[in-house]
Protein backbone atom coordinates (compact mmCIF):
# COMPACT_ATOMS: atom_id res chain seq x y z
CA UNK A 1 0.00 0.00 0.00
CA UNK A 2 2.82 2.45 0.35
CA UNK A 3 4.54 1.83 -2.38
CA UNK A 4 1.38 2.04 -4.58
CA UNK A 5 0.84 5.57 -2.85
CA UNK A 6 4.47 7.09 -3.16
CA UNK A 7 4.31 5.85 -7.02
CA UNK A 8 0.72 8.01 -7.09
CA UNK A 9 2.32 10.39 -5.80
CA UNK A 10 5.52 10.19 -8.13
CA UNK A 11 2.87 10.03 -10.89
CA UNK A 12 1.11 13.47 -9.85
CA UNK A 13 4.48 15.37 -9.07
CA UNK A 14 5.19 14.58 -13.22
CA UNK A 15 1.71 15.82 -14.90
CA UNK A 16 2.18 18.35 -12.48
CA UNK A 17 5.56 19.38 -12.39
CA UNK A 18 7.42 17.31 -15.53
CA UNK A 19 9.53 15.03 -15.26
CA UNK A 20 12.72 16.57 -14.95
CA UNK A 21 11.56 18.98 -11.85
CA UNK A 22 10.26 15.47 -10.11
CA UNK A 23 13.78 13.87 -10.35
CA UNK A 24 14.90 17.38 -9.38
CA UNK A 25 13.04 17.39 -6.23
CA UNK A 26 13.09 13.50 -5.23
CA UNK A 27 17.04 13.74 -5.83
CA UNK A 28 16.85 16.60 -2.60
CA UNK A 29 14.58 14.17 -0.82
CA UNK A 30 17.29 11.17 -0.64
CA UNK A 31 20.49 13.17 -0.36
CA UNK A 32 21.51 14.74 3.08
CA UNK A 33 21.74 18.04 3.73
CA UNK A 34 23.25 20.55 6.53
CA UNK A 35 20.17 21.10 8.55
CA UNK A 36 20.10 24.32 11.14
CA UNK A 37 18.87 23.87 14.47
CA UNK A 38 16.83 26.44 15.57
CA UNK A 39 15.44 28.28 18.77
CA UNK A 40 13.52 31.04 19.51
CA UNK A 41 12.28 32.80 23.24
CA UNK A 42 8.55 33.52 22.82
CA UNK A 43 8.92 35.85 26.15
CA UNK A 44 9.28 39.36 24.18
CA UNK A 45 6.56 38.56 20.89
CA UNK A 46 4.74 40.99 20.11
CA UNK A 47 0.96 39.76 19.09
CA UNK A 48 -0.41 39.57 15.98
CA UNK A 49 -4.11 40.18 14.57
CA UNK A 50 -4.70 38.79 11.22
CA UNK A 51 -6.62 40.52 8.56
CA UNK A 52 -10.69 39.92 8.95
CA UNK A 53 -10.13 37.39 6.14
CA UNK A 54 -6.86 34.99 7.87
CA UNK A 55 -7.75 32.82 10.51
CA UNK A 56 -5.42 30.70 12.60
CA UNK A 57 -7.19 28.10 14.80
CA UNK A 58 -5.72 24.57 16.60
CA UNK A 59 -5.71 21.57 14.28
CA UNK A 60 -7.80 18.82 15.15
CA UNK A 61 -9.57 15.40 13.89
CA UNK A 62 -12.02 17.62 11.84
CA UNK A 63 -9.01 19.51 10.07
CA UNK A 64 -7.80 16.20 8.57
CA UNK A 65 -10.17 16.31 5.67
CA UNK A 66 -9.28 19.34 4.49
CA UNK A 67 -5.51 18.19 5.24
CA UNK A 68 -6.04 15.35 2.93
CA UNK A 69 -7.23 17.27 -0.23
CA UNK A 70 -4.74 19.63 0.64
CA UNK A 71 -2.49 17.22 0.88
CA UNK A 72 -3.78 15.58 -2.71
CA UNK A 73 -3.17 18.92 -4.55
CA UNK A 74 0.58 19.14 -3.72
CA UNK A 75 0.95 15.69 -4.57
CA UNK A 76 1.92 14.27 -1.27
CA UNK A 77 -1.08 11.45 0.03
CA UNK A 78 1.24 9.98 2.15
CA UNK A 79 1.14 12.93 4.67
CA UNK A 80 -2.53 12.73 5.46
CA UNK A 81 -1.76 8.98 7.20
CA UNK A 82 1.34 10.70 8.57
CA UNK A 83 -1.02 13.72 10.53
CA UNK A 84 -3.78 11.27 11.40
CA UNK A 85 -0.76 9.44 13.48
CA UNK A 86 0.93 12.45 14.60
CA UNK A 87 -2.67 13.40 16.22
CA UNK A 88 -2.62 10.34 17.69
CA UNK A 89 0.64 10.38 19.64
CA UNK A 90 -0.46 13.83 20.96
CA UNK A 91 1.22 16.38 18.90
CA UNK A 92 -0.62 19.39 17.85
CA UNK A 93 -0.86 21.93 15.40
CA UNK A 94 -2.10 24.83 13.98
CA UNK A 95 -3.84 25.48 10.51
CA UNK A 96 -4.23 28.94 8.60
CA UNK A 97 -7.50 29.63 6.34
CA UNK A 98 -7.46 32.01 3.66
CA UNK A 99 -11.13 33.64 2.93
CA UNK A 100 -12.18 29.76 4.79
CA UNK A 101 -10.29 28.15 2.56
CA UNK A 102 -7.15 26.02 4.35
CA UNK A 103 -3.54 27.57 3.62
CA UNK A 104 -1.25 26.07 5.38
CA UNK A 105 -0.34 24.07 8.57
CA UNK A 106 2.53 23.58 11.56
CA UNK A 107 3.07 20.95 13.61
CA UNK A 108 4.35 21.14 16.94
CA UNK A 109 4.87 19.23 20.14
CA UNK A 110 5.99 19.77 23.79
CA UNK A 111 7.36 15.92 24.16
CA UNK A 112 9.76 13.52 22.46
CA UNK A 113 9.65 13.71 18.98
CA UNK A 114 12.11 11.63 16.71
CA UNK A 115 13.98 14.46 15.11
CA UNK A 116 15.42 15.85 18.52
CA UNK A 117 17.90 13.57 19.05
CA UNK A 118 19.19 13.69 15.85
CA UNK A 119 18.62 17.44 16.50
CA UNK A 120 20.74 17.45 19.03
CA UNK A 121 18.00 19.27 21.68
CA UNK A 122 16.16 18.15 24.67
CA UNK A 123 13.45 19.84 25.70
CA UNK A 124 12.76 21.97 29.03
CA UNK A 125 9.54 22.81 30.45
CA UNK A 126 8.04 25.53 28.67
CA UNK A 127 9.48 24.35 25.26
CA UNK A 128 8.03 23.53 22.28
CA UNK A 129 9.40 21.42 18.76
CA UNK A 130 7.92 22.87 15.63
CA UNK A 131 8.37 19.89 13.08
CA UNK A 132 6.48 21.00 9.91
CA UNK A 133 5.71 24.24 8.53
CA UNK A 134 4.02 24.21 5.21
CA UNK A 135 2.31 27.20 3.13
CA UNK A 136 0.63 26.51 0.01
CA UNK A 137 1.75 28.05 -3.04
CA UNK A 138 -0.85 29.91 -3.74
CA UNK A 139 -0.91 31.75 -0.74
CA UNK A 140 3.04 32.56 -0.63
CA UNK A 141 3.84 36.22 -1.05
CA UNK A 142 2.78 39.10 0.01
CA UNK A 143 4.46 38.71 3.39
CA UNK A 144 1.96 35.91 4.38
CA UNK A 145 4.41 33.10 5.50
CA UNK A 146 6.22 36.00 7.97
CA UNK A 147 2.46 36.78 9.18
CA UNK A 148 1.55 32.75 9.51
CA UNK A 149 4.62 32.18 11.56
CA UNK A 150 4.21 35.67 14.00
CA UNK A 151 0.80 34.35 14.66
CA UNK A 152 1.77 30.88 15.33
CA UNK A 153 5.24 32.10 17.96
CA UNK A 154 2.16 34.21 19.40
CA UNK A 155 -0.17 31.38 19.57
CA UNK A 156 2.69 29.27 21.60
CA UNK A 157 3.24 32.48 23.65
CA UNK A 158 -0.05 32.45 24.29
CA UNK A 159 0.16 28.74 25.56
CA UNK A 160 2.54 29.59 28.16
CA UNK A 161 5.83 28.32 26.16
CA UNK A 162 9.11 30.37 26.44
CA UNK A 163 10.64 28.79 23.10
CA UNK A 164 10.32 27.26 20.29
CA UNK A 165 13.10 24.89 18.32
CA UNK A 166 13.10 24.04 15.24
CA UNK A 167 14.88 23.34 12.13
CA UNK A 168 15.52 24.37 8.39
CA UNK A 169 17.43 22.81 5.88
CA UNK A 170 20.58 24.69 4.93
CA UNK A 171 19.74 24.98 1.12
CA UNK A 172 16.51 26.80 1.83
CA UNK A 173 16.95 30.14 1.67
CA UNK A 174 13.64 31.90 2.08
CA UNK A 175 12.71 29.86 4.48
CA UNK A 176 16.11 30.42 6.65
CA UNK A 177 15.76 33.89 5.54
CA UNK A 178 11.77 34.11 7.27
CA UNK A 179 13.28 32.25 10.52
CA UNK A 180 15.85 34.78 10.53
CA UNK A 181 13.54 37.87 10.13
CA UNK A 182 11.20 36.15 12.78
CA UNK A 183 14.03 36.25 15.35
CA UNK A 184 15.18 32.18 15.19
CA UNK A 185 18.39 32.16 16.00
CA UNK A 186 21.03 28.96 14.72
CA UNK A 187 22.22 27.30 17.58
CA UNK A 188 23.52 23.98 15.87
CA UNK A 189 24.07 22.68 12.50
CA UNK A 190 23.61 18.40 11.88
CA UNK A 191 24.25 16.61 8.70
CA UNK A 192 21.47 14.21 8.44
CA UNK A 193 18.30 13.70 6.29
CA UNK A 194 14.93 14.17 8.51
CA UNK A 195 12.02 13.03 7.12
Amino acid sequence: MALRTLARDIACLIRRDGVRATAHKLAGAVTRSELLVLVKRLDAIEPITFERRRTLSELGPDTLPALAELNRRRCDVRATARFAGDLERGYRGFVAHVDGQLAGYYWWGDRAHPHLDHLGVTLRDGDAYGFDFFLAEDHRGDGRATEFLCAIDTALSELGYARVWGYVRGDNRPARWLYSTRGYEVVGHVHHRIR
